[in-house]
């Protein structure tokens, strides 16, 4: 299931001005795609090799943080921030606030991390908001139940998802 996950999430990025990230966001929520989905998951056979990991890995940087906070009337916030590296960008501006280094996390030609080949929907492009693999979580139980059951988030691109799986 989680391979089939970051399969899909590979191919995400900034939905403004390309369709197909939308076209795959759309699918990724679909029911019907869940069935046809569901079909390739065996616990006694492997995936076929094209979902074995993700066609290209979803990485953060290794200053990436989040904060959740649950309140007593049930509201919950969740603020993420990625640095990306000790001291983000290195500029602070002159009320003392630490800018990001997040261009780092576009798809760069010949600068893509562990040599994989960049992702077209994540490629550098002016105005152009780069994928980020932050996961600020939030299960709730089902509609009109009271109460909040978990709240957690977790970084560390591709085993982001693994870890809010396996808590």
């Amino acid at each position: 299931t989680l391979k089939i996950a970051l399969s899909l999430a590979s191919n995400l990025g900034d939905p403004s001005g390309d369709v197909s990230v939308t076209h795959t966001a759309e699918g990724m929520v679909s029911k019907s795609e869940a069935d046809s989905l569901r079909q390739l998951i065996n616990d006694s056979q492997s995936l076929p090799s094209d979902l074995r990991v993700p066609h290209s890995p979803l990485e953060s940087g290794s200053a990436a943080s989040q904060v959740l906070v649950m309140g007593p009337d049930d509201f919950i916030v969740a603020m993420v921030s990625s640095l990306n590296r000790p001291f983000g960008s290195g500029i602070v501006t002159p009320s003392g606030i630490l800018l990001n280094s997040q261009m780092l996390d576009f798809s760069w030609q010949n600068k893509t991390m562990n040599h994989s080949i960049p992702r077209p929907q994540n490629l550098i492009q002016p105005q152009k908001r780069p994928r980020s693999f932050l996961l600020p979580t939030i299960v709730r139980p089902s509609q009109g139940m009271c109460g909040t059951y978990l709240c957690l988030g977790a970084n560390n691109g591709d085993r982001a998802l693994s870890s809010i799986v396996q808590v």
